[in-house]
């Protein structure tokens, strides 16, 4: 494997190969060999770029796909590995926006290159201005190039420019196996104005990660990434490179670890050994079981190009897991299950889960989706991989319809139509907005739902991908769009028997199905549940009419609180109707009269759990 260095500007083109002792230095730093400079390729084309009356045709286009949504999904997953390496480094921060606005950076840069104060931006001005000097450099560093290898290529300054110009004209033979540009003038609209836009079209299937690199100090860059214009790229902003020569750069311990990442490819995944052999925790089992019912919607989506895009997204969250588990190890042992999921391999489900610790989980999975915060429209896929799954976790198939139904009559009911997770939650939950939990590990459970032993199982190991990974966690309601919350329905409190529950519509409502599908199987229910239904509606006419007073009449966060109670009403006119009340409050609520204290010696504890009644 040959490491290519597209130099910037300069009257030699880095003879000397500073770059390389930097990195080196850095390589030896980690423990990690040094480069070869017979592993090395760097053309040097600076003479070309002040050269004139030269007549060199433009490089042939050679990528030739047509069809690389697959290769973009699975381009997309390799830069989420990169990502999770490079959150490690204290120094490094994810560079997803401009640290600088385009409205303040455009008119600066333009200046500055129109005025060529920074002889940088003035030779990338020329590079891009000059087709014939473009084309004699392109194809200068083509020819240096092997003709079918795999390459890691760093382009610096003006060498990114060319580097990204580079890709989609690369021989057919050559793959890209990591791409990192380092100071970048390439995010600067300016630099394109008025000319053929390079890099038309990322060729995903022959460049397999690219990483940016940017100080936010360097004028060069005007602290601006280049995921804006291209959206191959991952933006990291390093603070302290202090300046814009490449050395300063690649001296930094992260970029010396994607390079011997590549160069010297090693797993830090530690197998349990033969003798000692970890058990599962309830986190691990719960995320197992997880990624196990997204892998049977998979199946159920009836769209092919859906069911890829949606299969390839928890492939995403299933790599964050596995990741996130191993750092976490620290060098322990790990289950075997651990060690066939981070193969790829899906390995068979433990059945420990009792009934009631079944259902609850399998309710909150099929209201959840799991591959937040993207966005496919599955259908009924979640409702119909309710039966496999229950059979999967080694119950019979009747039980597995029931839990199904219990599902569907509760959406039914509070949308007025057949459920469906692209449309009916986002119409009959809109409200959700209100008492999500946007922040901190995600935890999925249902509280009190099946009594506290069976709440506590229930916990999902989705806390694991933490509020970092992908996707924050793989615990958002089906069908939320863009408010960006997780249900987070009382994981922590859980385990205590629901104190401090948190009362958002949308987990009360993955609740009522759960109590529903509890009854119908005659296992117990909790009936803490009528109770705060009713104090989050308590608590939403108070924040209403607070707000109120103040508010717009039209405002929506009033919309949103209205929507809400509706929600509530309607999840309490099933529970009325399905018998899910409590004994001592379901006659007063069908009669109209108060409902006996809770400490008469008629009544029993107003909220103990009881089994689903045969006679109901």
């Amino acid at each position: 494997m040959k490491v290519v260095y597209l130099h910037g500007v300069g009257p030699d083109g880095d003879a000397d190969h500073e770059w390389l002792a930097a990195l080196n230095g850095s390589l030896t730093t980690l423990g990690a060999e040094p480069i070869d400079e017979r592993d090395v390729v760097a053309p040097r084309y600076a003479a070309l770029l002040g050269t004139t009356g030269l007549s060199v045709a433009h490089p042939k286009n050679t990528y030739k796909e047509k069809d690389d949504r697959a290769a973009r999904r699975a381009f997309e997953r390799r830069q989420a590995q990169v990502e999770r390496t490079i959150r490690h480094f204290e120094d490094v921060k994810t560079f997803g926006f401009h640290r600088i606005s385009g409205a303040m950076v455009h008119p600066i840069q333009s200046a500055a290159i129109n005025a060529a104060p920074i002889a940088e931006l003035k030779q990338v001005k020329n590079y891009l201005t000059d087709e014939k000097t473009r084309a004699a450099v392109l194809q200068r560093v083509i020819d240096d190039l092997p003709h079918k290898d795999d390459i890691i290529l760093i382009g610096h300054s003006l060498g990114s420019v060319i580097a990204i110009d580079l890709l989609d004209n690369l021989p057919s033979g050559v793959h890209v196996r990591r791409f990192i540009t380092i100071g970048s003038p390439a995010g600067s609209p300016v630099l394109h104005q008025g000319r053929a836009r390079i890099l038309k079209r990322f060729p995903y299937s022959r460049v397999d990660d690219w990483s940016n690199f940017l100080d936010p100090a360097d004028a060069v860059t005007a602290g601006k990434g280049l995921a804006a214009l291209f959206p191959g790229a991952q933006d990291f902003m390093i603070t302290g490179a202090t300046g814009h020569r490449s050395p300063s750069y690649l001296r930094h311990p992260a970029i010396a670890t994607l390079v011997d990442q590549i160069l010297n490819p090693g797993t830090d995944l530690v197998v349990a050994s033969s003798a000692v052999v970890p058990r599962l925790t309830e986190d691990q089992a719960s995320t197992l079981a997880t990624i196990e019912f997204a892998n049977h919607v998979t199946d159920k989506i009836d769209d092919n190009e859906r069911a890829n895009r949606f299969e390839d997204a928890v492939s995403v969250l299933r790599d964050n897991y596995v990741a996130e588990l191993i750092e976490q190890s620290t060098g322990h042992a790990i289950p075997q299950e651990i060690e066939e999921l981070s193969k790829g391999r899906m390995p068979n489900l433990p059945r420990r889960w009792d009934l009631s610790e079944a259902i609850a989980l399998t309710v909150v999975l099929a209201n959840t989706n799991l591959i937040a915060p993207h966005e496919i429209d599955t259908g009924d896929a979640a409702l119909q991989a309710i039966v496999p799954f229950m059979v999967q976790l080694g119950y019979p198939t009747g039980t597995g319809k029931k839990v199904q139904a219990a599902v569907q009559e509760v959406n039914d009911h509070l949308s007025g139509s057949r459920w469906s997770p692209s449309t009916t939650t986002r119409v009959a939950m809109a409200a959700v907005g209100v008492a999500l939990l946007a922040a901190g590990p995600v935890g999925v459970a249902m509280a009190g739902a099946a009594g506290t032993a069976g709440a506590a199982a229930v916990t999902s190991g989705l806390a694991a991908f933490g509020p970092g990974g992908m996707a924050g966690g793989m615990a958002m309601l089906t069908g939320l769009g863009g408010t960006g919350g997780m249900v987070a329905a009382a994981a922590a409190t859980a385990r205590t028997g629901g104190e401090n529950l948190v009362l958002d519509p949308t987990s009360l409502a993955i609740r009522v199905a759960t109590a529903q599908a509890l009854r119908d199987v005659g296992e117990p229910f909790d009936d803490n549940l009528w109770q705060d239904i009713a104090d989050a509606e308590t608590g939403l006419a108070a924040d209403y009419n607070r707000m109120e007073t103040f508010s717009d009449p039209k405002s929506p966060a009033l919309k949103k609180i209205d929507a809400a109670r509706t929600t509530l009403t309607g999840l309490q006119g099933y529970m009325l109707a399905h018998g899910l009340v409590p004994d001592d409050f379901e006659a007063p609520l069908r009669d109209g009269s108060a409902p006996e204290p809770s400490g008469s010696g008629k009544a029993k504890t107003r909220f103990q759990l009881r089994r689903g009644r045969d006679d109901d």
